[in-house]
């Protein structure tokens, strides 16, 4: 299973479960997107579950501003995937 984590502005993290051509969010029980305030909260959730790859993305309208060239596709890097110990 891959982890496809999106920042949102206000330091927000939405994830999707990605199993081969099967993506889901993560959701909460009452069936609305579980909200994440940081990677390592990430990692809690997921201490228990193999996770073969990480990606994060953030789509940002701010390139601009710090002297970025603006771009459609949202940033995206692999991250290191080390659960945190319970």
């Amino acid at each position: 299973m891959e982890l496809h984590i999106e920042s949102i502005e206000g330091g927000i993290y939405l994830v999707k479960k990605v199993n081969g051509e099967v993506c889901q969010i993560v959701k909460n029980d009452k069936d609305m997107p579980l909200t994440f305030h940081s990677l390592e909260e990430i990692k809690s959730h997921f201490a228990n579950v193999q996770i073969e790859h990480a990606w994060l993305t953030q789509s940002t309208p701010y390139e601009e501003m710090v002297g970025l060239e603006s771009t459609r596709e949202p940033m995206k890097i692999k991250l290191e995937w080390k659960p945190v110990a319970l």
